[in-house]
């Protein structure tokens, strides 16, 4: 019996039809999570998101549990104002990262706990693309090697046009892979762009996940895990019971169908496909 589920949201709830379900999941998945913790089982959003990006949704649904956010370097129950762990970058480390992106002229973001912070001369036609991502407002800024040393950096993000420019973000982080986490990512309203989350080493949606299941007292072997990337088996292969979408990656629909009756794969993600997959597992 599923007893929790952990869930990714981009691709997954989230997609490209602005007004249906972008920025956030259409009210139909809403709804179901709802009903679905009403029941008493735990929902647990699972994004590389900062908590206040998915915050409508846990209000709206209800979701009084834990999240991971910041891709794992955050846990966090905004509902009760419960931060369970933190894992800022090394403040020795983070403004150099940042100095290596922007002199090779890479858009850059800077994440703290709970804002972003662009370049002033850097604001351009993206930024108001990943403002409706985020459902934030960057604060501009004159120089965030200042920032990056001064405060707690949960992430940076390099942004690319394309997968031409991960050569350049891969070359500025050669001196500092030893410290640090990276993770390659996409996203259905800013494609072709390529997302490059920058975390402290170690920290993963994986290990985030570990330490949710742990404190709620329940067994991944009862848990549903959903996600459309190969990125994201990482956390859904500790699961007992696996999903993704029409839209999933091929290599990730693989995955899924090797579980047998534990996997399933559900309608596009812009048809509400998520719904399937919770009638197929009987979730309220």
């Amino acid at each position: 019996m599923i007893q929790a589920l952990l869930l990714d949201i981009d691709g997954v709830m989230v997609g490209e039809k602005i007004g249906f379900n972008s920025p956030y999941p259409h009210p139909d998945v809403t709804n179901r999570l709802a009903a679905i913790r009403d029941k008493g089982i735990p929902v647990i959003l699972c994004t590389a998101k900062p908590h206040y990006s998915i915050l409508p949704i846990i209000k709206t649904a209800h979701l009084a549990n834990p999240h991971i956010t910041y891709a794992g370097g955050v846990i966090i129950d905004p509902l009760n104002n419960d931060i369970l762990e933190s894992h800022p970058l090394p403040k020795h480390i983070a403004p150099q990262v940042v100095s290596a992106f922007l002199t090779r002229g890479l858009y850059t973001e800077l994440y703290t706990l709970n804002e972003y912070y662009i370049l002033r001369s850097q604001a351009n036609d993206l930024t108001r693309v990943h403002t409706h991502i985020l459902q934030q407002e960057p604060v501009l800024s004159d120089n965030l090697e200042t920032i990056a040393g001064k405060q707690d950096i949960f992430k940076i993000m390099p942004i690319v046009p394309d997968e031409s420019g991960i050569p350049a973000v891969e070359e500025a982080l050669s001196p500092f892979k030893e410290f640090l986490e990276i993770t390659w990512s996409i996203h259905p309203i800013a494609m072709p762009h390529q997302f490059c989350g920058v975390a402290e080493k170690g920290i993963s949606k994986r290990q985030a996940a570990i330490t949710i299941l742990s404190r709620l007292n329940i067994k991944p072997a009862d848990v549903l895990g959903v996600g459309d990337s190969t990125s994201d088996w990482k956390f859904m292969e500790l699961c007992g019971y696996v999903a993704t979408l029409e839209n999933g990656q091929d290599a990730l629909k693989a995955l899924v169908k090797a579980k047998g009756d534990a996997g399933f794969t559900g309608g596009h993600v812009d048809a509400n496909g998520i719904l399937a997959i919770f009638d197929h597992f009987n979730l309220p």
